[in-house]
């Protein structure tokens, strides 16, 4: 018994188109032009016009000068379309104005993927008049919908609504006005208390986002600038200090951690540099290299400082390892002349074993920083902690005397004359001859603890200002 007589015929046919779709999909050899416009007349047969259109589309796309792909893109196209405005005629008679809006953008969404390939479908323009009545008679609901969100101060909702209306007319009526009503008033209402409960840092959020949309929206601004001065956290950076052997690395050390921090993100962190550090003392007449912890306090006063930020780096080690050279087996082409049975001569490629020499070197620097974060207020420690930083390098390269074009490195089963071997073989013979400086290592690592030292700074930050 035929047990394909239990399904209608209808379903026996999609299932065998299925299973061409599916097969042609398996093939590795179905990725060209020519594959998809066969696959797309299958669907064209079996009216899936929307997948024989995508198809099509697919072939115009891998080759634009494939004939057959733009002739049946511009067929089952002009299909698509036609059925994107029926769907637009069919929710117009039934007054379903949103189903008809999003139908005739479908349509012109359509013609113009098609229009920019080439295609020209012909676009019912005669309909456009049906669409703007639509459309207008859309926006009038909406936007009295949006009015009435307002007026119950039910932002959330006004919003959603006069986005709808902007993304189908930019400049409807007050429109853009009311949407900077719904979407900036609770923020500014959201700023105001949080403004008053002192909790600055979710003001400055509110009020930014007002500010960013609408510079000049009530006194939004002013509260902003209010909260920035109110939260401001002034952080002074003492002379670093080095108890290493390595000469100057603290004044690497403390420029780059001014650096770091001054490019922090967060609104209230102030730095007073070393330089204008040094200049307010100088004016009153004080010295960096006689101040002790007592004068913290002192100095927080002068500078307008909430705190000062001092460090000592304990260790700077850097290392390098001797230039280690070793033998190794490689392998030379040459080749030998042969004569075959028929006396003529011919040439027979064979390989030599030969040494070459692997060079191989590293370097290294660990710092170890330990800084202290001091409220000039009551000259307490706030907090210390030590980081570390480490930068490495090494180098590897081979070095052979003979005929570098026809040296190949050795594998397990002789000479690697294969495409990774000679890959590997030219890296290694154009590889690296210097190590990077022990200062360009250093640099390395103290902007490792300068980045550590900017995250711990901007941690008690997000402590003392809530």
């Amino acid at each position: 018994m035929n047990t394909h007589s239990f399904f209608p015929p209808s379903f026996r046919s999609m299932l065998l188109l299925t299973a061409v779709v599916l097969t042609g999909l398996a093939l590795p050899s179905c990725n060209g032009s020519k594959a998809f416009v066969k696959r797309a007349g299958k669907m064209e047969e079996a009216g899936m016009m929307p997948q024989a259109a995508n198809l099509y589309y697919t072939a115009v796309m891998k080759k634009p000068t494939n004939i057959d792909a733009m002739v049946g893109l511009k067929r089952s196209g002009q299909i698509v379309l036609g059925q994107h405005i029926a769907s637009f005629d069919e929710a117009v008679m039934y007054h379903n104005r949103e189903a008809a809006l999003k139908a005739w953008h479908d349509a012109e969404a359509w013609h113009q993927k098609l229009t920019a390939v080439g295609v020209a479908l012909v676009f019912p323009e005669a309909k456009r008049a049906a669409y703007q009545s639509v459309k207008d008679a859309h926006l009038d609901e909406v936007y009295r919908a949006a009015n009435l969100s307002l007026e119950k101060e039910a932002f959330g909702e006004a919003l959603t609504l006069l986005d709808e209306i902007l993304a189908l007319d930019a400049a409807y009526l007050d429109a853009p006005q009311l949407r900077n009503t719904a979407y900036c008033e609770p923020r500014y209402r959201s700023g105001i208390a949080a403004q008053e409960n002192d909790q600055l840092r979710t003001a400055h959020k509110h009020f930014s986002e007002v500010v960013d949309t609408d510079a000049g929206y009530r006194d939004a601004g002013q509260r902003l600038t209010d909260v920035l001065e109110e939260g401001r956290y002034t952080v002074a950076l003492m002379e670093f200090k080095n108890g290493s052997s390595r000469v100057n690395v603290e004044v690497k050390l403390q420029s780059l951690v001014e650096e770091a921090l001054m490019a922090s993100d967060d609104p209230f962190l102030k730095v007073v540099d070393r330089e204008s550090l040094a200049m307010i003392l100088q004016e009153q007449s004080m010295g960096l290299s006689g101040l002790t912890a007592g004068a913290d306090v002192e100095i927080g006063n002068l500078l307008g400082a909430k705190a000062l930020l001092k460090a000592t780096i304990t260790t700077c080690d850097p290392r390098q390892s001797r230039l280690n050279r070793t033998y190794k087996t490689g392998y030379e082409q040459y080749r030998v002349e042969r004569v075959n049975e028929e006396g003529k001569k011919y040439y027979e490629t064979k390989y030599r074993q030969v040494q070459y020499r692997e060079f191989f070197q590293e370097a290294s620097v660990e710092v170890a920083c330990t800084f202290k974060f001091i409220n000039t207020t009551t000259g307490e420690l706030v907090s210390t902690e030590t980081v570390y930083g480490r930068a490495s390098d090494n180098i590897r390269y081979i070095s052979y005397d003979g005929n570098s074009a026809k040296f190949f490195l050795g594998g397990s089963t002789g000479a690697r004359t294969g495409s990774s071997g000679r890959a590997d073989r030219d890296r290694m013979m154009a590889g690296r001859r210097s190590l990077k400086s022990p200062d360009a290592l250093t640099e390395q690592a103290c902007l490792q603890i300068a980045q550590q030292v900017q995250g711990s700074v901007e941690s008690e930050l997000l402590t003392i200002i809530p």
